[in-house]
């Protein structure tokens, strides 16, 4: 899924499908824009704690001011407001640094509460007030991608779910996705589960990006000797899963691929698995069961221990705070900025952007504007956000082909058959046609 920003692989593909899930279950909803004195427009107000970081700018030249549109109020209360969160933190953190070329960096956020029109209307108005566009993450970025096609030399530096505008010149993603799977966690479960993989189920949301997804992913397996003997797409107001554990085990189904489903969907078919006493050999997921309740939603380690995580982030919630430096730094300006938010993928995405974005200022010129820092953006071959990502290479739209293996022990993430920190690169990214 060359298209749809993170939609598709591993992490972001179930979670994007989770979002889809909580919009089918309101009604669609539009929203006037409105703005804060945190420079916030639209629904949410912003009232971070650490205020000093937040970049009052006398005059436009002391400043790099960048926007971030997010979907934040609107019929799912706050489903994205960790994209805004990520972007912020890392901002202000560059903040606490000086700045560049001894300029501050400034965010301006609007929220486009589910709204089409009120995401295009916010592209085009923050379009004169910027150098570039990051962080940013909706379900509308079609909308506004209308408004970057007419203008080419405004970089977006984001994570995009809908096709045309993840391809457009202009946006550059920190994980670009297309459809397809790393093949090394695959390899790894053929040689350690070789009997399980030709017996696999699985459960698809039925949303185009989860569908995608999966096709891309179930071309991957079958590349390497995987036989899909079970898949269903279930709809988003479907809450029993029993009578798909019981045709799984009917079909002998042995391992069971959880990467196109969301989170509670997911804890949920764990849940009545372990209940009717199906526990088969191999349970892996390329992302969405990373949560900091999966466990829990599941009914306990109990229901979930054993089962396998391969994905393309660091282990951002903590488990990897010890190891590797930058999930540290992340976690500190997030719960700075903002006391009691829970980091999600979104949180990520929204870090790692603003981290693309830094990092191609620098390249950009004594006075950057977004013709050059387009052109710096075009120059990135190789990005990694200092370790919370395997490498990708944003200019050429490819994806990582290097992951983190990681298995739930007494219900916790760990690491597991790999370094303590880094990922592993035994394999290539598997291009689906």
């Amino acid at each position: 899924m060359t298209g749809s920003g993170q939609t598709r692989a591993l992490v972001a593909a179930a979670l994007v499908a989770l979002a889809v899930l909580a919009a089918a279950c309101s009604s669609s909803s539009s929203g006037s824009s409105g703005s804060s004195g945190s420079g916030a427009t639209g629904g949410a107000t912003v009232s971070p704690s650490m205020s000093s970081t937040k970049t009052a700018c006398p005059n436009a030249s002391a400043c790099f001011t960048s926007a971030n549109i997010a979907t934040i109020g609107g019929i799912v209360p706050g489903l994205f407001k960790g994209a805004l969160v990520g972007t912020d933190a890392y901002l202000a953190y560059q903040n606490s640094l000086g700045g560049l070329d001894g300029r501050k960096f400034k965010l301006l956020s609007g929220d486009d509460q589910f709204s089409c029109n009120l995401n295009q209307s916010l592209t085009q108005q923050f379009l004169s007030q910027v150098i570039a566009f990051t962080g940013s993450f909706s379900l509308q970025d079609n909308c506004g991608g209308q408004v970057l096609t007419a203008n080419p030399t405004m970089p977006n530096v984001s994570e995009t779910l809908n096709t045309t505008t993840s391809q457009l010149p202009n946006t550059f993603s920190p994980s670009p996705l297309k459809p397809g799977w790393q093949l090394g966690p695959l390899e790894y479960y053929k040689a350690h589960f070789p009997n399980a993989v030709t017996h696999v189920g699985e459960l698809i949301a039925g949303v185009p990006s989860s569908q995608t997804q999966a096709a891309g992913q179930d071309a991957a397996m079958k590349s390497v000797g995987f036989q899909i003997v079970y898949s269903r797409t279930y709809g988003p107001l479907e809450t029993d899963f029993t009578a798909d554990v019981i045709k799984m085990q009917q079909a002998g189904v042995q391992a069971v691929n959880l990467t196109a489903i969301d989170a509670p969907h997911a804890a949920k078919f764990m849940q009545e698995a372990h209940t009717q006493g199906f526990h088969p050999a191999l349970v892996f997921s390329g992302g969405p069961i990373y949560t900091p309740d999966f466990v829990q939603q599941s009914g306990g380690p109990a229901a979930v221990n054993g089962s396998f995580l391969n994905q393309t982030q660091a282990l951002y919630l903590g488990q990897d705070a010890g190891t590797v430096p930058a999930v540290n730094q992340f976690l500190k300006w997030v719960h700075g900025l903002y006391p009691g938010f829970a980091p999600d993928i979104f949180t990520i995405y929204g870090w790692t952007s603003a981290a693309l974005y830094v990092q191609a200022l620098k390249s950009a010129g004594a006075a950057p504007t977004s013709q050059t820092l387009l052109a710096a953006l075009g120059q990135v071959h190789a990005f990694t956000a200092d370790g919370l990502l395997a490498q990708s290479d944003p200019a050429g739209k490819q994806p990582p082909s290097c992951y983190l293996l990681a298995k739930i022990v007494n219900g916790q993430f760990q690491r597991t058959d790999m370094p303590a920190s880094g990922f592993k690169c035994d394999a290539p990214y598997f291009s689906a046609p």
